[in-house]
């Protein structure tokens, strides 16, 4: 039986992907603004990082580089750096909501 993301419905094998596609954001910037990257190659690098971009401006800005490096590193709430700052239920309302729009920016649901 799959484990679903509640109220986002979310494949388990969904979320991997979009963790991959996370975790790659940090090169694929560095490569669009200082390597000799072109063509079709520079062209999916801007929009695989403008669907996470998008989908990180749905939360506050306070939390978005640290909920990335979670989601990234499936840390839970208990180990995330803005667990001062915000309630449990929150924040995985949101790292849920982020991981489903990356999911829907990268068409990997509907």
């Amino acid at each position: 039986m799959a484990k679903y993301y509640h109220k986002y419905e979310i494949p388990p094998s969904v979320v991997n992907i979009v963790k991959t596609i996370c975790a790659d954001y940090e090169r694929r910037d560095r490569m669009i603004r200082f390597s000799t990257v072109s063509g079709e190659v520079l062209d999916r690098y801007i929009a695989l990082n403008a669907v996470v971009d998008g989908a990180l401006e749905t939360v506050e800005c306070n939390i978005r580089c640290e909920l990335l490096r979670d989601i990234v590193l499936s840390r839970g709430y208990h180990f995330s750096a803005v667990s001062p700052f915000i309630s449990k239920n929150t924040y995985y309302q949101r790292k849920r909501k982020v991981i489903y729009e990356i999911a829907r920016g990268l068409l990997l649901i509907f």
